[in-house]
């Protein structure tokens, strides 16, 4: 199967020869691909060393420990024996590596054949559909010397035929028959449970005699394959025990590798097995009269009183289910009622609020819709704290101003504003009155607010303020940003706005753009007149 393997193997090699070959997975490796094409896509092609050159026996883990893990991790994927990397190590045992290149031979065999049948070896079952009309095969993968000619199969009729006529032999086949009968229906019936037990679900499930016929046809295909596969390995043990050493194999020595192969099989099988056996794994013999009709009887009653209960408990379960869905249709009706209430108190929310804001908005142009305040700087730092020119100021917005270079009625003169702020104002009673028309912002009206005056009258301070970084000297254009952002979230589930924001001055009768990248055009494009 391996052109290397030919090459660095004698026709005959020993033990040591075997593992020295086997070291580095190359050969393991590329069998293995071949049995099962493309398993192992990766193969690092060291070359083989040839077990008679002294690098053999040193040659380096690093060198081989991809291939052979490659080829462990895939052989027990493929659920087939398998050995440790460190078997094939001096001291290590070969067992193992033996019975893992024998298993991968009849698994290439087998598949080889067809993949028809059963494939057994070591406890390993795979079971495929038998195909129709093709007997299956007790030998398994053998090679063509062990096949019988036409002179030894008469003698092996022959034996067949004592067998047959033995009484000792009749005896433990009607034993083995009772036992097999015996799992034959416990399988059965456990299949037709899982059936109903899985079909409880369903309100109207089909239990007739096609049901019982697929589910007998199943268990006789099943029963079928798995006596063909212990055929088979029951088969090769015995072949293999054998090709040992025929010569000097007894009769005696036979009879105890039999007995101690049915031993370990005694030992791998579970202890549920044993409730089924008539001796229980034990060897002492036990007489029990069992009357076969009678168990089967009360067998059959007492399936027939678990159906019953299985019934009941469906029964109960339906109605119960039906308790829950009309419990669910109540809970639903109430459910869309309510919504149904929501909606209308929704929809009279939303005319409530739109005729809020339209009130609200025409309070705003009751007050006017250009309104002009007035803020009387006080004196600052450093000046000299002479006579104010501001005489009066009235609660009506009106101010009075003194001219101290002219006499009689000319030196005082009266404004009217909407609103004059004093010297003490704070900065929040100034942006108060200001405040509405943020909302307003939101609503959909356009607002603009700007202070006038010569420079040094307290512009910057009155919109921006003396310090940004506390809130209470804060001016209008911060207070205003921040009511604007907070009323924009609190709408944020029914409205969504989308904020701008443009600076541009006016110097020397033209409008810059002050947050233009290229600081050579700040030009604005379109013409401003004054």
């Amino acid at each position: 199967m391996d052109q290397g393997a030919s090459k660095s193997l004698p026709k005959e090699p020993s033990e040591e020869e075997f593992c020295l070959a086997l070291r580095n997975g190359l050969i393991l490796c590329n069998v293995l691909n071949k049995v099962n094409p493309g398993v192992i896509p990766k193969i690092v092609e060291n070359p083989v060393i040839p077990v008679q050159s002294t690098e053999g026996a040193a040659q380096s883990a690093i060198q081989y420990f991809e291939n052979m893990r490659n080829f462990l991790v895939a052989v027990k994927d493929m659920q087939l024996l398998t050995f440790e990397a460190s078997d094939v190590e001096k001291g290590g045992s070969m067992n193992k590596v033996v019975d893992c290149i024998l298993c991968l031979k009849g698994y290439y065999e087998w598949k080889k054949a067809g993949g028809i049948g059963v494939w057994r070896y070591g406890g390993t079952v795979k079971i495929t559909a038998l195909p129709k009309g093709s007997p299956p095969s007790l030998v398994g993968s053998e090679s063509a010397d062990d096949s019988l000619d036409g002179s030894e199969s008469s003698q092996y009729e022959q034996l067949l035929e004592f067998l047959h006529l033995s009484n000792e032999v009749a005896i433990e086949e009607s034993k083995t028959a009772n036992a097999l009968a015996f799992l034959f229906d416990r399988f059965g019936l456990w299949l037709l449970q899982a059936y109903l037990r899985e079909s409880n679900e369903i309100e109207e499930f089909p239990l007739n005699a096609m049901v019982i016929d697929t589910l007998i046809s199943k268990i006789v295909k099943d029963f079928s394959a798995l006596l063909v596969s212990q055929g088979t390995q029951l088969g090769l043990f015995l072949k293999k025990i054998l090709k040992t050493d025929f010569n000097s194999l007894s009769k005696s020595d036979f009879m105890e590798a039999i007995s101690l192969y049915l031993g370990q099989r005694t030992s791998l099988a579970s202890n549920d097995f044993f409730k089924f056996c008539i001796c229980g794994g034990k060897r002492e013999v036990i007489h029990q009269t069992v009357n076969h009709s009678t168990a089967h009887a009360q067998l059959i009653h007492l399936h027939q009183r678990e159906l019953k209960e299985i019934k009941l408990d469906f029964q109960e379960t339906k109605l119960g289910v039906k308790q829950i869905h009309s419990n669910w249709a109540e809970q639903l009706r109430g459910l869309e009622h309510h919504i149904k209430g929501l909606e209308v108190a929704s929809s009279s929310y939303h005319k409530v609020l739109e005729e809020n804001r339209m009130l609200y908005n025409q309070v705003q142009d009751l007050k006017g819709t250009i309104r002009v305040y007035c803020r009387v700087r006080p004196f600052l730092q450093g000046q000299t704290n002479g006579q104010s020119t501001v005489d009066y100021i009235g609660e009506n917005g009106n101010i009075m101003i003194v001219n101290p270079l002219k006499q009689g009625k000319d030196a005082r003169k009266v404004f009217s504003f909407n609103k004059v702020f004093g010297q003490n104002v704070s900065q929040e009673q100034i942006y108060i009155d200001t405040q509405p028309l943020i909302r307003s912002v939101l609503d959909g009206f356009n607002v603009c607010i700007f202070a006038y005056g010569q420079t040094g009258s307290g512009k910057t301070y009155t919109m921006s303020g003396p310090d940004m970084t506390t809130e209470q000297t804060w001016g209008v254009n911060y207070r205003a940003l921040r009511d604007l952002f907070q009323i924009s979230k609190e709408r944020s589930d029914f409205i969504r706005y989308e904020v701008g924001v443009q600076m541009i001055e006016i110097y020397n009768e033209q409008v810059r753009d002050l947050l233009v990248m290229d600081g050579s055009n700040r030009r604005y494009p379109f013409p401003f007149s004054f």
